[in-house]
């Protein structure tokens, strides 16, 4: 069985390589000719340009693919602008020997008249980096680690492939995200722990605690009427979806479920687990005595995990945050501002719902176990 297990792990590691080397190799050779974007590398730093507005580098570029792969062209290379001072912000933004993203303008007869850099290039790095997170995960974790990245492939591929469509589609976001949260939480807590009482229990104690935190969502947000969008990030949304009636509600419901439901699967299966144990060392304990057990290892996991939630959303939210503070004069007046007003509804609706899915895990647990 030691054999077996080695070389599960040794060729999944070394298929998940193979995928994630596969990936960066085809994304710059399907380079997006149509568009003129390509990758390339910056050589050397060609001349400097001051105006009255800004000032910076052209660069040279060697062409890295696609059909002018090769050549060497020259581009700006800047972040520019006045500051508040009136000083030049000189902010470079690639550097010699970097690898970078290129947009050309193409003429009618396909030769170059101008570029611009658009990106540096960072997917390669980010891919070795997941890498050593897939290698550490299955080395440390065994056949749990290996099954928790089949349940993220799951997750990754069924909230890019399905959710995001559906509701892009003008589905219900509401009804849409719950059931695929649920399933979710089905399908990943069987994967990972088989089917058992334990993950039975789980899955009632999350299922549960989501939708406690998405009720608390649609009721609150009916009376304060807040959507968790800046203005920008709205009229992008339109624009790139061609869609002025999306439903922004719809959206926000989706991203609190699915914030809140990591933590909330995280905590039950934690409770559960310990339950479980608990009866295994101790045969003859009453279900008065397991309930009372889980609560007390529910109080000790409780306050961490809602700082994470809420660490966890300021996180995502602290460039909002530090853009509107210096205009603001009072608390209540930050707490109005409705993206302010959706992050502490988020923050708030997902700890209670985490809250109350430790005591249903618990009674879910001890009811099956006895």
């Amino acid at each position: 069985m030691t054999v077996i297990f080695y070389i599960i792990i040794v060729t999944t590691i070394l298929f998940i390589a193979f995928v994630i080397l596969k990936v960066s190799s085809d994304n710059r050779n399907n380079s997006n000719i149509n568009t003129g974007e390509i990758y390339g590398k910056i050589i050397k730093i060609s001349s400097k340009v001051e105006n009255n507005n800004s000032q910076y580098c052209n660069v040279d570029i060697e062409l890295l693919s696609g059909k002018y792969k090769g050549k060497i062209i020259t581009a700006p290379n800047l972040v520019a602008g006045f500051t508040s001072t009136s000083q030049y912000n000189n902010q470079e933004y690639a550097k010699v020997g970097d690898e970078v993203i290129v947009y050309l303008n193409l003429d009618s007869n396909g030769n170059i008249k101008s570029a611009y850099i658009y990106e540096i290039v960072r997917d390669k790095y980010l891919f070795k980096l997941t890498l050593v997170f897939i290698i550490l995960l299955i080395l440390l974790g065994g056949i749990k680690g290996l099954k928790s990245i089949i349940t993220l492939f799951i997750t990754g591929y069924t909230i890019i492939k399905i959710l995001i469509p559906l509701i892009l589609d003008g589905y219900n976001s509401i009804i849409v995200t719950s059931m695929i949260c649920i399933i979710l939480v089905i399908i990943n807590l069987l994967i990972i722990n088989g089917y058992n009482k334990k993950t039975l229990s789980a899955i009632i104690g999350t299922s549960s605690g989501v939708f406690i935190a998405g009720a608390i969502v649609i009721f609150l947000n009916s009376i304060i009427r807040v959507n968790g969008f800046t203005d920008e990030e709205i009229q992008s949304m339109i624009n790139i979806t061609q869609n002025s009636n999306i439903n922004l509600t719809g959206i926000y419901y989706a991203s609190v479920i699915m914030g809140a439901l990591g933590a909330v699967m995280d905590v039950s299966m934690s409770i559960a687990s310990a339950i479980f144990e608990i009866k295994e060392v101790r045969h003859k304990i009453t279900a008065l005595e397991l309930i009372k057990s889980g609560l007390n290892v529910g109080k000790d996991i409780m306050g961490t995990m809602a700082n994470t939630l809420i660490l966890a959303y300021v996180g995502g939210s602290m460039y909002i945050i530090i853009m509107i503070m210096p205009y603001i004069n009072s608390i209540s007046t930050v707490i109005n501002q409705d993206i302010i007003a959706a992050e502490i509804l988020k923050t708030l609706a997902g700890s209670i719902g985490l809250m109350i899915a430790i005591p249903i895990t618990v009674l879910a647990s001890t009811f099956l176990i006895l």
